[in-house]
């Protein structure tokens, strides 16, 4: 019989993580897992809660991430009444931090209209498009609540903002229609008790001074293939934001080099002394994830 029970102080090492304190262990934790990963390395046709336990449980993870399940539709905000939450009550009640993906007024615009039409509304018209962020943040808002009663620790707020070189959109757009709005989610989350952390792939540090500013308790996806030094960043601002992510798909093959993961390893040791860190893969498992060099990397440390 497989055995389940994970670690009593994971939930506890994030805590103490996103708050600057001192933990046994670097935290551990992955924004995604996919399905075809599980049932690759666990040779089982089927995955539910129990499979992806399992998984957790092999790789020694503390963190485990919940994306709700919407049906988006063209040019209509999902009813949160029409959200799923798979196994979220499972997952609250094991000794994982548990946090929710939602998407930002930016994502959701790109999922509902298309990237070319969210674009164009952003120029043409600065009205339609107040209206449509203040229509994401009370259909977040509304699911903020229920996830605080369903037991969650964490609240991943994600917008894609940024390429590899920078930003996507002009940061004065950003700063003067979408921060507002991110700020009173995050004062709500907040409120509430949760943690919020804000994702974006690709170069996005322009913008970190101002997640600081509107209180993002930390950052997931820290890309050094898109120029975001994670060693820098910490030293700007590791006192002021918990920083998540590092690994890129070409170090879990490079650390099957015995001379490259020792030194990974030493500067992740150097990285978690300055504390507010936490490691995983930039955007999550997939099949171009190589789990045995991360397992290396994972094992190492």
């Amino acid at each position: 019989m497989v055995d389940y029970s994970l670690p009593k102080d994971s939930r506890q090492r994030i805590y103490r993580t996103i708050c600057h304190e001192s933990t046994d262990r670097i935290p551990k934790g992955e924004l995604c897992i996919s399905d075809d990963v599980i049932r690759r390395e666990l040779n089982c046709s089927h995955v539910g809660f129990e499979e992806r336990l399992e998984f957790i449980n092999i790789i020694g993870l503390d963190i485990y991430t919940i994306f709700p399940v919407f049906q988006f539709e063209k040019d209509k905000i999902p009813d949160p009444r029409e959200a799923k939450w798979p196994d979220i009550e499972k997952w609250t009640n094991t000794s994982l931090f548990t946090f929710v993906v939602l998407d930002g007024a930016l994502e959701t615009g790109m999922r509902t209209q298309g990237w070319a039409e969210f674009l164009k509304l952003m120029k043409k018209s600065p009205s339609s498009l107040v209206s449509f962020i203040d229509a994401v943040e009370k259909l977040n808002t509304s699911i903020f609540r229920e996830l605080a009663q369903k037991g969650i620790d964490g609240i991943i707020l994600a917008d894609d903002v940024a390429f590899s070189k920078g930003l996507i959109i002009n940061p004065e757009i950003l700063r003067k229609h979408f921060m507002p709005s991110l700020a009173r989610q995050v004062e709500e989350i907040s409120r509430l008790g949760i943690h919020a952390f804000y994702h974006s792939d690709g170069n996005y540090q322009e913008i970190i001074p101002d997640l600081i500013e509107i209180h993002f308790h930390g950052i997931q996806c820290i890309e050094q293939r898109c120029g975001m030094d994670i060693t820098e960043l910490q030293s700007k601002y590791g006192d002021k934001i918990c920083l998540w992510g590092h690994i890129d798909t070409d170090d879990t093959l490079k650390a099957h080099n015995p001379d490259y993961l020792q030194a990974f390893s030493d500067s992740l040791q150097m990285l978690s002394k300055q504390k507010g860190f936490i490691l995983g893969t930039n955007c999550g498992l997939y099949e171009g994830t190589n789990i045995a060099g991360l397992k290396k990397i994972y094992k190492a440390i």
